[in-house]
């Protein structure tokens, strides 16, 4: 893609400001060449007829003394397109944040062990980066639709690049709000905070063109947005005013039941009629949909979709639309798959031991953890149609039945899950980084199921369940709070080259807080907030004496400090936490900012 001039930023006012540059003394004056040049909206970044009026090249000497994206000096927010202010450099660095994150979890998810449509001897399956994934599914799907055009699998006006601009744009938005752990200068972070507004922004108003777009790197994008935190500095009015995260789910898990489909029937809303095209000749199976690389790539995505489904359903209390709810997901095939995936771990478990092979490698250890994180999903999965049976009035008996399921559950993980994982924490300090950082992330998300679980008892007031709930309840609150003191004291690096051109040069291999990079911290929130009802509660009760209840806090509130400080959600709930930690006697979190934490040194 070719290089344009770097764009004006505004202060938030309208004011538009002009970055200083070295060439002139730091009077912020440009040539009016370059004025004349400039973009001055994000919504002719997207016009056809603005695109072709902007110059294809810039001067050298521009970009040699256009100051950098991370240690821009004044408090500014970007106007345009962040695909157009975003130098080389910057997009590398946020879609190396991306893959140490997000990539490096999600990976594991669709591994051949994480994947219940996989086998072990599946073409790519193993850590496969989703976002490759969507790349070549797309490439396949625009070849059949040349072979066939009566096969519109991919929309006229997509040549590709539309696609791929909105992706870059939505993974920057994702992405940068972890700039800071990038940068050992603090005068950077106000700056950070301003670029996390204007990607966001920008990446927000981009959705509706996306939705529009079918395509599984569109798919990709709406995920990566509904993952993406709204801003602290964010206005309610602007907030309310534009497409939702839930709303991009939604529309994500759309697209990928209409790239399934591949139907030709008559399509129609209130809006259009898609009239079937005829066939110039009968296709039976597409060369590239015969191959096993297809098939698993579009598994995978399948696995990925069926994921954000399962936790949309569970976390924002919806429907889902991949798959069943109460009535029905037992017959389902994934699910079927993930208990027989269980099985054939046990027994795989009990070769081992058959064999003496009691030595914890990273290879088992990541097979340890992939299936457990398949049967985490089912974990999420019941817990959901759990709070279906709650919320939609069903009857006593089908409550129960939901319930009976979802506890069975804990102890089938107990049985078959627990003994291998507790192995895998006992080698820890001999496994790779990455091994660390998706057993955490497995113990987490697992056990804030049970914590939802008993969460929905409580808030329905069933009493009766939550006295069956007490021990499973107890045991995932020690969990929780015991992973994130993991999460806390174990790092990963961040392998992101060094800038000799900037002020804030980048440091080679930072070591952050598994905590502190962890790609679902609103999860982390979420647990914090439940946990910490539970030990106050215990504090009431006598459970807890104030010496451990202070330790608990403390703990709570260190992770809360590592979680990115640029999201909204993260400064509620160090709001709220605050003012439950003042009443209670604890003292007050620590600003973030003010933290001198070993690994910015």
């Amino acid at each position: 893609m070719p290089m344009t001039p770097a764009a004006d930023v505004s202060n938030g006012t309208g004011n538009v400001l002009s970055r200083e540059s070295p060439r002139d003394g730091g009077r912020g004056q440009h040539p009016a060449t370059a004025n004349s040049r400039r973009t001055s909206s994000v919504r002719d970044a997207h016009d056809p007829r603005a695109a072709s009026r902007r110059p294809r090249t810039a001067s050298p000497d521009r970009f040699r003394n256009e100051s950098n994206l991370l240690p821009a000096p004044d408090h500014a927010i970007v106007t345009v397109s962040p695909l157009e202010i975003l130098n080389p450099s910057d997009a590398h660095l946020l879609r190396k944040i991306y893959r140490a994150g997000f990539d490096a979890i999600f990976s594991s998810w669709m591994s051949s062990y994480g994947c219940p449509f996989l086998s072990e001897n599946s073409v790519g399956a193993h850590n496969p980066s989703i976002l490759e994934i969507c790349e070549h599914l797309d490439g396949w799907m625009r070849e059949m639709s040349l072979r066939d055009p009566a096969m519109i699998l991919v929309p006229e006006h997509s040549g590709g690049d539309r696609e791929n601009d909105s992706l870059r744009g939505s993974i920057a938005a994702f992405s940068a709000r972890w700039l800071p752990l990038t940068s050992g200068n603090p005068e950077a972070t106000q700056w950070c905070h301003h670029v996390v507004h204007a990607l966001w922004r920008h990446a927000r108003r981009d959705m509706m063109r996306v939705i529009n777009r079918p395509s599984y790197r569109s798919m990709l994008t709406l995920f990566l947005f509904a993952l993406t935190p709204i801003p602290a500095g964010i206005s309610e009015e602007e907030e309310l005013d534009g497409i939702s995260g839930q709303a991009c789910i939604h529309a994500a898990l759309q697209q990928i039941q209409t790239l399934r489909a591949r139907q030709r029937s008559v399509q129609f809303n209130g809006t259009k009629v898609s009239q079937p095209a005829r066939s110039r000749a009968i296709v039976a199976i597409p060369e590239a949909v015969a191959t096993e690389g297809f098939l698993t790539a579009e598994n995978i995505a399948y696995w990925a979709a069926l994921t954000f489904d399962t936790s949309a359903s569970l976390t924002l209390n919806c429907r889902p639309l991949l798959s069943a709810g109460l009535l029905g997901f037992e017959a389902e095939l994934p699910w079927r798959l993930v208990r027989a995936g269980a099985v054939k771990f046990q027994k795989q478990m009990q070769e081992w031991h058959a064999h003496a092979v009691s030595e914890i490698t990273d290879e088992r250890a990541s097979q340890i953890v992939a299936s457990g994180s398949a049967w985490k999903l089912l974990a999420w999965k019941l817990t959901a149609v759990f709070k279906e049976a709650l919320r939609d009035g069903h009857d006593e008996s089908e409550v129960k039945r939901a319930f009976r399921l979802v506890s069975g559950f804990i102890q089938e993980f107990n049985d078959i899950y627990r003994e291998p994982l507790e192995a895998c924490q006992r080698r820890m300090p001999f496994l790779g980084e990455q091994i660390r950082f998706r057993w955490y992330s497995l113990m987490l998300h697992y056990h804030l199921s049970i914590l939802l679980l008993v969460n929905a008892a409580e808030a329905t007031s069933r009493l009766d369940l939550l006295a069956e709930l007490a021990e499973a309840s107890a045991d995932a609150q020690n969990a929780v709070v015991n992973t994130l003191i993991f999460g806390l004291s174990n790092t990963v690096t961040l392998n992101i080259p060094q800038k000799s051109d900037s002020s804030c040069t980048l440091r080679d291999g930072i070591p952050v807080p598994i905590v502190a990079i962890d790609p679902y911290p609103h999860h982390i929130v979420a647990a914090v907030q439940l946990v910490h009802k539970a030990v106050d509660r215990d504090l009431t009760l006598g459970r807890i004496g104030g010496d451990a209840h202070k330790n608990l806090q403390s703990v709570l509130s260190r992770a809360l400090d590592h979680l990115p400080q640029s999201s909204k959600s993260v400064q509620a709930a160090k709001g709220a936490f605050s003012e439950r930690s003042s009443h209670s006697g604890v003292e007050p979190l620590v600003p973030y900012l003010s933290i001198d934490p070993q690994w910015h040194r």
